[in-house]
C-alpha cells in the first residue's frame, strides 16, 4: 500500500505539486480569520479556586485590571502654559470613546476648592508660582488620590484613564493607546504609558514584532545551512517550501477554528520553520545515499528511500508531537492550544515531506549525487574511537550529568510578573519608572468579608468597629508593601474628613457613612458591594515574586486569627492569581514531562522489544534534562512556565536522533553486521543526517534569544542547549552503550 502510494507521486510529480499547492491556497484562505489577543486570564488556570474568588470579586467590583497610567515630565513644573495644557488633555481624554473615568491633578478640585488651581485660562488673572506650588502640595497630600497622580516630589505627574469593560480587549485598547499617544505628542512634557491594559497591549505589539525579528534570521541559517549541506538549490528550497506550507496549513486551520494567536501561540509559526524542516532533510539525506549506489535509477532510489523513510519519520514526528501534546494535559487554555497547534503542525509537516520532497526531486530531476560528507572527519574519528574506548564514552557524560544532579534539589520555582520582560526593554524601564514614583501597576486587591449568617444580620460593613478592622488591614499592607499605593474606605474616609474639615478624631457613624457613599460619583471605584458584606481595598503594588507575597499572605492570615469568627480576609486580584498559577503550571508541566516520558518509552520498547536498547535511549534522552536542570540550579535561575515546559518538548525532538540512530543500527544488525560494523554505518550515515538537522535546529532555537519576551528568550537557550546535548548523547553515549550492554549480537 505505502509502495504504491509512493508510486504514484514519483510517477506523477506535477499533478502532486498541484495538489498540495491548491490545498494550500484553500487554507490560506482562513488565516486573515485570525485574531491576536493577550489577556492576563489567558494565564488562569481551570481548576483553581482562587480563579472562582477572583471572577466573584469582579462580580461584585468590576474590573480592577483595566486603568492606563499616563505620565508626564514637565519642563516646568510651575508654569501656566503647562496647566493649560493638561487642562485641555484632560477634556480631550474624556471624550475618547472606551475611556469610562480620567482622574488628574484637576480632579480634586470639583469637590475641594482648596485644590483649585485658579483660573488656568485667563491671562489677567495673578499667576503666584509659591501659590501653585502650595496647591500642588495640597492635592499630592490627598489621601484618596493624590499619590495616584503626583509624585512625592512633584517631578511627575499622571492622568489615570479606566477603561470600559466593552474597550477592554487588544483592538480597543490598541486605538485608546493609540489617540492618548498622538493627543500627548506635541506637548511640552515627556510622557510615559504604564499599566497593566499598556502591558497587554504592548505585549501584542512584541508578538508581531518578534515574528518580524525572528523570520528573516532563520530564512537566511537555513538557506545557508541547507546550500552548504546540499550545494543544490532544490535540496534548499524544498525543505523551505514544505515548512512554509506546513505553516500556512496550520494557521489556516487556526482561522477555521477562530483560534487566537496569544502571548504562547505567537511563536508557533517560527517552531514549526524549525521543527517541521528535519524530515524533508533525512528524505533528501537518504535519498542521496541511495542514488549513490545506484545513480542509473534515480526513480528507483526514490521509491526505496520513501519507503525506508517514510516510517522512519512518521515515527520521529509521533515522538515530537508527543512532547507538545503532554502539554495539553496542564488545565492552562493557552498551553493547551500551544501543544495542540505544534503537534498538529509536526503532523502535517511529516504529511507534507513525504508528499513535497520527492515529488519535486522527480520533478526538477535535481540527480546530482554529492559524494562529500560534511561532517565526515569528526564521525570519522567518532567511529574509530567509540568502539575502542566505549567505556570512556559512557564514563564522562555520566560524571558531567552527576555533578549537575547533584543541584536539583536547589532548584527553585520563585518568580514574578514582570519576569517576562528582559531588563533592557524599554515597557519594562517604564513600569520599573512607575513603580519607583507612583507605586507599582501590579493589581492586588485584599477583601474584609462579614459573615452575616454567624452575626447580627443588621450588622454591615460600615460598623465603625469593622472599619478599625479594615484600618489594621491597610496598615499592615502599606507596611510591608512601602512602594505601593491603597485605597480604600478608609482613605477615601480621610479624604472626606480633609475637605470637610473634620477632626482626624471623629468617627461617622453608620448613617453618615451611607451618606457619603450615595453622594460618591456612580463612575467612581466601588469600595463596598451592594449587601455592605464585603469591604474593599484596591491597590497597585511593587513587582513582589510568589515567594514574597507568601509571606504577605501568611501576615493577612495571622492577622485574621486576632479578628472575630464572622469576619474574614480575602487576598485576590489578577496579580495574585496569576501569581498562584505560576506555581501550579510548574508542578504541571513538570508532570507532562513525565507523562511524554512514559508515552516516548511505550512507543521506544514496542519498537524495539529489547530493554538494554530501551534502557540506553532512556539515559541517552534524560541525561541533557537532568544536566541542563542542575546547570539552572548553579546559575541560580528559577523554573518558570517557560522553562518547565522546555523539557517535555525537548525530549520529544531530542528523542528523534536517538530513533533515527537506532533504526539505521538495527537495520544494519539484520543486514548480518557485527555491533562494531553496524555502529561504524550508522555513525557515518545517519551521524550526518543527525548533525545537519540538529545544527538547524540548534540555531533556529538560538535566534529565539532575539525576542523581547524573557520566557521566549528562556524557552530558546534552553531548547538549543537541551537539544545540543543530546546529539552529542546520540553520537557518542548511545552507539557506547549499544556497543556494551549485554545483546545476543556477536562483536
Amino acid at each position: 500500500m505505502i509502495e504504491k502510494f509512493f508510486r504514484i507521486i514519483i510517477a506523477n510529480p506535477r499533478i502532486t505539486f498541484s495538489s498540495v499547492f491548491g490545498f494550500t491556497m484553500i487554507w490560506a484562505m482562513f488565516i486573515p480569520n485570525l485574531s491576536i489577543d493577550f489577556s492576563i486570564e489567558h494565564l488562569f488556570s481551570q481548576n483553581d479556586p482562587a480563579v472562582e474568588q477572583y471572577f466573584s470579586f469582579r462580580d461584585s467590583f468590576g474590573r480592577e485590571d483595566n486603568v492606563i497610567t499616563t505620565i508626564y515630565q514637565p519642563i516646568d513644573a510651575l508654569s501656566r502654559d503647562l496647566f493649560k495644557e493638561l487642562e485641555d488633555l484632560s477634556y480631550e481624554m474624556n471624550d475618547i470613546n472606551g475611556v469610562s473615568r480620567v482622574v488628574s491633578i484637576f480632579s480634586l478640585s470639583d469637590i475641594d476648592t482648596k485644590a483649585w488651581l485658579g483660573d488656568i485660562n485667563n491671562d489677567d488673572h495673578a499667576w503666584n508660582r509659591d501659590t501653585i506650588l502650595q496647591k500642588l502640595k495640597y492635592i499630592q497630600s490627598d489621601p484618596s488620590i493624590g499619590s495616584r497622580i503626583l509624585s512625592k516630589d512633584l517631578r511627575f505627574g499622571a492622568f489615570l484613564l479606566t477603561l470600559s469593560d466593552v474597550a477592554n480587549n487588544h483592538q480597543d485598547r490598541s486605538a485608546v493607546l493609540e489617540k492618548i499617544k498622538k493627543l500627548t505628542l506635541n506637548t511640552s512634557p515627556t510622557w510615559t504609558f504604564s499599566g497593566v491594559s499598556v502591558l497587554r497591549t504592548e505585549y501584542v505589539g512584541y508578538m508581531l514584532r518578534d515574528n518580524f525579528v525572528f523570520l528573516p534570521p532563520i530564512a537566511i541559517i537555513l538557506i545557508s545551512l541547507l546550500g552548504y549541506v546540499f550545494r543544490n538549490w532544490v535540496f534548499v528550497a524544498l525543505p523551505l517550501l514544505t515548512v512554509l506550507t506546513t505553516v500556512t496549513w496550520l494557521l489556516g486551520i487556526m482561522g477555521l477554528f477562530n483560534l487566537e494567536i496569544n502571548i504562547m501561540t505567537y511563536i508557533v509559526p517560527t517552531l514549526l520553520f524549525i521543527i517541521g524542516i528535519s524530515d524533508a532533510i533525512h528524505i533528501q539525506a537518504r535519498f542521496r545515499e541511495n542514488l549513490s549506489k545506484d545513480s542509473s535509477n534515480p526513480h528507483g532510489s526514490m521509491l526505496l528511500t520513501m519507503v525506508q523513510m517514510s516510517k522512519v519519520i512518521f515515527l520521529t514526528s509521533i515522538t515530537t508531537s508527543i512532547g507538545f501534546i503532554a502539554l495539553m494535559t496542564t488545565s492552562i487554555s493557552i498551553v493547551q492550544e500551544f501543544g495542540m497547534e505544534i503537534a498538529l503542525g509536526v503532523m502535517i509537516a511529516w504529511l507534507i515531506s513525504i508528499i513535497l520532497v520527492p515529488s519535486g526531486i522527480m520533478m526538477f530531476e535535481s540527480f546530482e549525487k554529492d559524494g562529500r560528507q560534511t561532517f565526515s572527519p569528526f564521525l570519522n574519528w567518532l567511529s574509530n574511537m567509540i568502539p575502542k574506548h566505549p567505556w570512556g564514552f559512557i564514563i564522562i557524560p555520566l560524571l558531567i550529568s552527576f555533578t549537575s544532579i547533584y543541584k536539583i534539589k536547589d532548584l527553585s520555582t520563585d518568580a514574578s510578573l514582570m519576569d517576562d520582560l528582559r531588563p533592557h526593554n524599554t515597557l519594562y524601564h517604564d513600569l520599573k519608572m512607575t513603580e519607583k514614583y507612583f507605586g507599582g501597576i501590579l493589581p492586588f486587591e485584599v477583601l474584609l468579608r462579614l459573615d452575616k449568617e454567624n452575626e447580627d444580620k443588621k450588622k454591615t460593613v460600615l460598623d465603625t468597629d469593622i472599619i478599625a478592622f479594615l484600618n489594621e488591614v491597610e496598615d499592615l499592607l502599606k507596611e510591608e508593601l512601602k512602594e505601593s499605593r491603597f485605597f480604600s474606605l478608609s482613605t477615601f474616609i480621610e479624604s472626606v474628613k480633609r475637605i470637610r474639615g473634620d477632626d482626624d478624631s471623629i468617627s461617622y457613624n453608620t448613617e453618615m457613612m451611607n451618606q457619603i457613599l450615595d453622594v460618591r460619583d456612580k463612575q467612581q471605584l466601588k469600595l463596598v458591594d451592594k449587601e455592605q458584606s464585603m469591604l474593599r481595598i484596591t491597590g497597585l503594588i511593587e513587582n513582589k515574586t510568589s515567594s514574597q507575597m507568601e509571606k504577605i499572605y501568611a501576615k493577612l492570615d495571622s492577622l485574621e486569627q486576632s479578628f472575630p469568627t464572622y469576619l474574614s480576609i480575602e487576598c485576590t486580584g489578577t496579580t495574585v492569581v496569576a501569581l498562584r498559577t505560576n506555581d501550579y503550571l510548574v508542578q504541571s508541566l513538570v508532570n507532562s514531562l513525565g507523562i511524554a516520558l512514559l508515552f516516548i518509552s511505550m512507543i521506544m520498547a514496542f519498537m524495539f522489544r529489547k530493554k538494554t536498547i530501551l534502557l540506553a535511549s532512556l539515559i541517552t534522552n534524560l541525561i541533557p534534562i537532568f544536566t541542563v536542570l542542575g546547570i539552572l540550579s548553579w546559575l541560580g535561575i528559577s523554573i518558570r512556565p517557560p522553562t518547565a515546559m522546555t523539557f517535555s518538548v525537548a525530549l520529544g525532538i531530542a528523542v528523534d536522533d536517538s530513533l533515527h540512530f537506532l533504526l539505521r543500527y538495527r537495520k544494519e544488525l539484520n543486514q548480518g553486521m557485527t555491533r562494531v560494523e553496524a555502529i561504524r554505518i550508522t555513525i557515518m550515515n545517519t551521524g550526518s543526517a543527525l548533525m545537519i538537522t540538529t545544527t538547524i535546529l540548534v540555531s533556529g532555537f538560538s535566534v529565539l534569544l532575539l525576542s523581547a519576551f524573557l520566557p521566549t528568550y528562556q524557552f530558546g537557550l534552553l531548547s538549543a542547549g537541551m537539544i545540543g546535548t543530546a546529539l552529542l548523547c546520540d553520537l557518542t553515549l548511545l552507539p557506547a552503550l549499544c556497543l556494551v550492554l549485554p545483546n545476543n549480537r556477536k562483536q
